[in-house]
């Protein structure tokens, strides 16, 4: 299977593993939905890494051998993707090329992202006609209009430091602690409880959508109903108390 799915001490692991540059092919559309919704199904993982097989590149984007014409039969599977409710987090592990499709995964799919030093970004398909392909539809959302502009119309690669100046990515790292640094994080996040880190991914998704006013009653709702949650645990202590805690 050329991504595949595990899980190693409560952190979920997303790998892609399909020839030299982790080309993505129709199938593994496909075979990475149904591990998201395994993935989302599983209380006990609170959190997960997106990465490229040990050695290789996050991703180069398409699989071109498979042709240029967008398959449009059905229910189209990167739209089931994309749009599959997510309130639990995923972080992006980049090393190398992270161009075309595999930047749309990083940019669509993954909420904190590290690159190594040698990462590069980029989206080529304007100079192939393929432009829009990809569907780069949240990228001026994620980044300054003007620099999305500069990466979806020139085609042109930039490096890992030019990356986390368009705010692309949150950290570059020496390449050989690209994987252990999104592993820190991880772990991190994965000490909070569930519920906080789905109210938390349900808040920065929907608010952003949402009018002022609108986003202070969904949040109130949210809070309360976390709170309702988190107390039916016994073992669970209350914020304040927890906070005393850490800083003592």
């Amino acid at each position: 299977m050329p991504i595949t799915y595990d899980v190693n001490d409560g952190i979920g692991l997303f790998t892609i593993d399909n020839g030299k540059v982790n080309a993505i092919t129709h199938e593994m559309h496909e075979e990475f939905y149904a591990h998201l919704k395994e993935y989302l199904s599983d209380d006990k993982v609170k959190v997960a890494i997106l990465s490229g097989s040990k050695g290789k590149c996050f991703s180069a984007g398409d699989d071109l051998n498979e042709g240029d014409e967008y398959q449009n039969d059905g229910e189209d599977i990167s739209d089931k993707i994309v749009l599959l409710p997510r309130n639990k987090p995923i972080i992006g592990a980049v090393s190398s090329w992270c161009i075309g499709t595999g930047l749309i995964y990083l940019t669509l799919l993954t909420d904190i992202s590290v690159a190594g030093r040698a990462a590069r970004f980029g989206l080529p398909e304007i100079a192939y006609a393929m432009a829009g392909a990809t569907g780069n539809i949240r990228l001026s959302r994620n980044i300054p209009r003007v620099l999305a502009n500069y990466l979806a119309l020139t085609g042109e690669k930039i490096t890992a430091d030019k990356a986390l100046e368009f705010h692309l990515i949150n950290e570059v790292v020496d390449d050989d602690l690209v994987f252990s640094r999104a592993l820190e994080i991880a772990k991190v996040i994965s000490s909070h409880p569930l519920i906080g880190i789905q109210t938390e991914m349900q808040c920065i998704n929907q608010c952003s959508e949402m009018t002022l006013a609108e986003s202070r009653s969904f949040t109130r709702k949210l809070y309360d109903k976390q709170l309702e949650i988190y107390h039916q645990n016994p073992d669970a202590q209350s914020g304040i108390e927890h906070i005393k805690k850490a800083v003592d």
